[in-house]
């Protein structure tokens, strides 16, 4: 379950480095829920929206620290370090959040139903 989470979680971050909007729709839960670091929640489609955008781009994208926490069988927590570069709607970031995944495995695939990221202030 380990090794198949921190591979759901590299193909999660090249997917949104490459723009790949198919592939992250793919592995969303249709109930997927994004909670911003301001606090700000997303749902599904606002998230396949950002993706989507001519404006949004992902310049570099870095996720470390990854650790994975099974929840029985078929579900487990991933915490993870990302730091992230890019710009959406004409607006630069650059980002350092730890950020929390719940993953659920449905018919043998692992989705990304939750995210949750915070600043990362050490």
């Amino acid at each position: 379950m380990t090794a198949d989470l921190e591979h759901l979680n590299q193909i999660w971050e090249q997917a949104w480095l490459d723009k790949d909007a198919a592939l992250v729709e793919k592995m969303m839960a249709d109930e997927y829920v994004y909670i911003a670091p301001n606090g700000q929640m997303l749902d599904r489609e606002a998230i396949l929206k950002i993706i989507r955008s001519p404006s949004y781009h992902l310049d570099k994208g870095t996720r470390t620290e990854v650790i994975v926490k099974p929840v029985g069988k078929n579900a487990a927590v991933v915490v993870h370090r990302s730091q992230a570069e890019g710009g959406l709607d004409g607006k630069s970031f650059k980002e350092d959040h730890r950020c929390t995944m719940l993953c659920v495995r449905r018919g043998g695939e692992w989705r990304v139903i939750l995210e949750q990221c915070s600043p990362n202030n050490p």
